[in-house]
């Protein structure tokens, strides 16, 4: 099933004429695509009662959202009320001849993750390659101060072996940095490790690991490869799609960007473990669990973009972010390396 926009997207336009944005009437809803119940997670995440036995594991794919896909599912609002943040197959407003899952953050959904709209596969994924082509609204004339952000993301949370998470994230009030990161421990102590790039300069901010957001060190060595990253011309991840990834890997995780179908991957960050975080499940900070591989949207007043600290506001229009497609390619040596290990 299709779900079409009623009314125009009026914010990039009004924004790239330079006109002041006055949000109209929110438009009437489409029918909703099919949702679950929120999960037990209570953060967006499913609770595994059995790790390591009978975990549904999601084949290959490409979602280009054209129609409604089996194995994917609409994260339903948290607080309830007409969801008019889901448009499979709509026009871009960015890219000729291209359809998007057009996904509209609603000023009235909650403060943070998996409050805000989320396309999630109904199964696990593991060790492979993800990837999406994504582009993130221009809100910088409309409200330059928004605390939200979007990206591609594998995530979910075992009460007993912690979370397994790892982000490809965009800050919406700045779209030249990324920020690169895994999540591993408990909730309440989680351990991190993390970097920040400005891409339009070519500059690492930031390659570090910590507990929650306190620093305990820089990552250096091979933490902290490449060292240096050549600028991407003009880069604005509002401005066009671009092709997010990473691999994921028992040993090393690896984030990368690619400018278009056509391009080479640029290597952003390649992590491999070094023990970190002793006497935890996952010690070098690379996630041992199968997750559920995400595009999200939301709203976080913690997480502001670098260099812009009042960046906390929560959106005051629906703005939409553009997702052209997501991939999935699993590792099958490894996957299966990890089951026979896990059947012992």
């Amino acid at each position: 099933m299709k779900y079409r926009l009623l009314t125009s997207a009026v914010i990039l336009l009004a924004v790239a004429c330079g006109e002041e944005y006055t949000p109209p009437s929110p438009p009437p809803p489409p029918p909703p695509p099919e949702q679950e119940k929120p999960d037990n997670g209570g953060d967006g995440g499913e609770e595994l009662e059995t790790p390591f036995k009978d975990v549904t594991l999601l084949g290959e794919f490409t979602e280009d959202f054209d129609e409604a896909a089996s194995f994917l599912r609409f994260a339903p609002k948290v607080n309830g009320g007409e969801d008019f943040r889901y448009y499979s197959a709509h026009p871009s407003l960015s890219a000729r001849n291209t359809t998007v899952m057009m996904m509209r953050i609603d000023p009235a959904d909650g403060e943070g993750w998996g409050k805000g709209p989320q396309v999630i596969t109904k199964d696990y994924t593991f060790y492979g390659s993800y990837s999406a082509r994504i582009r993130i609204p221009d809100i910088r004339k409309a409200q330059k101060n928004i605390g939200a952000a979007a990206g591609l993301y594998v995530h979910d949370t075992d009460e007993k072996f912690g979370r397994s998470g790892i982000d490809f994230e965009l800050r919406i009030a700045d779209p030249t940095k990324v920020y690169l990161a895994a999540w591993t421990g408990k909730e309440g102590e989680l351990n991190r490790i993390s970097r920040t790039i400005d891409l339009a300069k070519g500059k690492v901010i930031d390659c570090s690991y910590g507990t929650g957001t306190a620093e305990k060190g820089k990552l250096t060595d091979d933490g902290n490869k490449p060292a240096s990253i050549a600028a991407i011309s003009g880069f604005d991840a509002s401005a066009q799609f671009y092709i997010y990834g990473f691999d994921w890997y028992p040993d090393r995780l690896i984030w990368w960007i690619r400018l278009n179908d056509n391009s080479d991957r640029v290597v952003l960050w390649e992590y491999e473990g070094t023990e970190l975080f002793p006497d935890t499940y996952a010690p070098e900070g690379i996630p041992v669990l199968p997750a559920h591989n995400l595009t999200s949207f939301w709203h976080s007043s913690t997480r502001p973009a670098e260099g812009m600290a009042k960046a906390t506001e929560a959106p005051k229009y629906p703005f939409e972010m553009e997702i052209d497609r997501m991939s999935y390619e699993p590792f099958d040596d490894l996957i299966k390396e990890w089951k026979d290990n896990a059947s012992r």
